[in-house]
């Protein structure tokens, strides 16, 4: 699939970022190719996240995870979590692409890659018709 979308799939795929701000307290949420292209994008009103520097770290963060699992015998990277003292940031695979998140509030990480977790899922069906 190409990184581009046509206008009704992105827009489903919008809402679903939309909806799962309403379970994760999350304040950017993006979804992106393995290369760091950006597809879709949603963030708060609060949110000071550049939706291009997402898609890039993204890829950064992708091929870290993979070699880190790899070297270390952990078969199959799931997730990418980064904690910093002022927020973190989640990548889950997505199918062929990668659904993240970033949040300020250290206290709702649990929760959000749990529902991350979820919606990556539905983004991974979404995006593989």
């Amino acid at each position: 699939m190409s990184s581009h979308l046509d206008p009704a799939k992105e827009k489903e795929l919008v809402e679903l970022l939309m909806g799962l701000t309403n379970y994760a307290d999350l304040d950017a949420i993006a979804v992106v190719s393995k290369q760091g292209v950006k597809l879709a994008y949603f963030a708060t009103e609060d949110s000071e996240a550049d939706p291009d520097l997402m898609a890039a770290v993204s890829a950064a963060l992708l091929m870290t995870g993979e070699m880190a699992a790899s070297k270390l015998d952990l078969s199959e990277l799931y997730e990418v979590v980064v904690r910093g003292q002022d927020g973190f940031v989640v990548l889950s695979h997505a199918g062929e692409f990668l659904l993240m998140g970033a949040a300020k509030d250290l206290t709702s990480m649990g929760l959000a890659v749990t529902q991350m977790r979820k919606y990556a899922k539905e983004v991974g069906d979404l995006l593989g018709q």
